[in-house]
């Protein structure tokens, strides 16, 4: 709703948050809950209130790492001025 193009900042999700969100409870879920069930759902309950802790850090980042994406390969109709610009 508040971006240029919506849907540009997907990939900096996925990439930051998502891939390696999965990949935790994955190697939980295989590697400890197998052997101690226990204790995989106590870790997983951690993970869970880490990432709800943590997530407006890890938006905040891929937003930023969009903004970055913008500055340094802007396209031409793309409102934020480039830093060739702003070079003398």
């Amino acid at each position: 709703m508040y971006e240029r193009n919506p849907g540009d900042t997907w990939f900096f999700t996925v990439v930051g948050d998502r891939i390696p969100v999965a990949a935790i409870i994955i190697l939980i879920y295989i590697g400890v809950a197998q052997s101690h069930p226990l204790l995989g759902v106590m870790l997983i309950v951690a993970i869970a209130a880490v990432l709800v802790w943590t997530s407006p850090s890890r938006w905040g980042l891929g937003i930023a790492l969009h903004y970055l994406s913008r500055v340094y390969w802007p396209t031409p109709d793309d409102p934020i001025p480039s830093r060739r610009d702003e070079e003398p």
